[in-house]
């Protein structure tokens, strides 16, 4: 099967979905109508049967009155059952536009099984893929695994002759360490990508202030709403720029690997986005190195000479928000450690936030707890120091990390 007849048929599939889905709240809601017209008959029938009883009744008495309602009441019933029997017959003729994609695929667990195979036969083949795509997003972080997948992407985009549809985005939460947007913007200048920063409004801080919450692993607002939504528009504007006359192909790069977690092990190589897919773009994401561990990632970074952040040759082992909500207690007195060092005021302003909305960083930790246990490693200990090229001699040894360090000098 060639990669535009397989992307063509996941989007039918998508389709036919759609439809029975549609079908089935149509007859629904004709069901309904259908009930809420039988209620107004019995109704106007009581009300009839009243009126006969009492014939020689004045106009204006409550029988004529309520037959009255009675009337109206089955009128709007009427209305609103030929309103569900339009939707119906707009639903069945939807469903009948993709009737063999239905046959073939008549259930929803054969539709998810069918488009699930078929993406990840597409996944084995990243040169054709590109070269089907329309345009290409790569999702950056700034961070290790966003840094190899961009330059996988890259790779691959360069063998397929394709550079010119790669794009860069990434979302600046103000509440990141030092530098992070930048050194973004240098890793795409890299290889002469357009890049484009996006700032939500208000920031991490600024949500968890309206909120007057912070996030947690159940409501990842910070993903949510200050990553996802906003990137949704640009998407829509940078397919409109293309104008094309059909549907779109939108490869939607992310630097999400299987080893970081249960979650994210559980995910695909390569997904269709069922909540930017849209008639006019069909929007796959591409975790191009779902399948690398983190040893793998950092060879990468020392065999190409990728610039890091320097945050990671702290002992953090992710560049995220300076306080992440999904870090564990360690993780969040070695970061207040290192904003001491650095002379940060993040450890300050966020326990402020805290203080000022009445609600704990985490679940049983506050931050005036953590920030109080890095004080005392730090009385005891002294201040924590590092070296540039410390998180390569812990992943890949001393002679890795010289080399990088003369590679990036030269």
């Amino acid at each position: 099967m060639s990669i535009n007849h397989a992307l063509r048929t996941i989007d039918v599939i998508r389709c036919a979905g759609k439809a029975a889905h549609t079908y089935r709240t149509a007859q629904h809601a004709v069901r309904a109508a259908h009930d809420e017209h039988s209620a107004a008959q019995a109704q106007l029938h009581h009300w009839n049967a009243h009126i006969h009883a009492t014939r020689g009744a004045d106009r204006a008495s409550p029988g004529r009155s309520a037959l009255r309602a009675a009337i109206h009441d089955r009128q709007e019933a009427e209305h609103k059952v030929r309103k569900a029997e339009a939707r119906l017959q707009r639903a069945a003729a939807t469903a009948q536009a993709f009737r063999p994609a239905l046959n073939r695929y008549p259930t929803e667990r054969l539709r998810r099984r069918a488009t699930t195979v078929l993406l990840d036969r597409l996944a084995d083949h990243p040169v054709d893929l590109i070269r089907a795509a329309d345009l290409i997003i790569i999702q950056t972080s700034s961070g290790k695994d966003s840094l190899v997948a961009m330059h996988r992407t890259v790779a691959a985009a360069k063998a397929a002759g394709c550079l010119h549809k790669v794009r860069v985005m990434h979302c600046d939460l103000g509440s990141e360490w030092p530098g992070v947007p930048q050194l973004a913007r240098r890793q795409a200048e890299r290889y002469g990508i357009p890049f484009l920063l996006v700032t939500p409004d208000g920031g991490f801080l600024g949500m968890v202030e309206n909120r007057q919450m912070w996030p947690d692993a159940q409501r990842r607002l910070c993903t949510s709403t200050l990553k996802r939504d906003p990137t949704g528009p640009v998407i829509t504007t940078w397919v409109a720029e293309l104008g094309l006359d059909r549907q779109a192909i939108v490869l939607n790069v992310m630097g999400v690997r299987g080893a970081e977690s249960a979650s994210r092990a559980l995910k695909a190589r390569l997904a269709l986005d069922p909540r930017t897919t849209s008639a006019n773009r069909l929007v796959l994401t591409w975790n191009i190195i779902h399948e690398l561990s983190e040893q793998d990632v950092w060879k990468d970074i020392a065999d190409n000479g990728l610039e890091y952040h320097p945050i990671y040759d702290t002992g953090l082992e992710r560049l995220s928000c300076v306080y992440c909500v999904l870090a564990g207690p360690d993780w969040l007195i070695l970061a207040t450690r290192v904003c001491f060092a650095l002379e940060l005021s993040h450890p300050e302003t966020f326990a402020a936030l805290e203080r000022r909305i009445n609600h704990s960083f985490k679940q049983g930790v506050t931050l005036n707890a953590i920030i109080a246990a890095a004080r005392m490693l730090d009385a005891l200990d002294g201040p924590i120091t590092w070296r540039r090229g410390d998180a390569l001699r812990r992943h890949l040894g001393p002679a890795a990390a010289d080399q990088y360090l003369a590679t990036l000098t030269c």
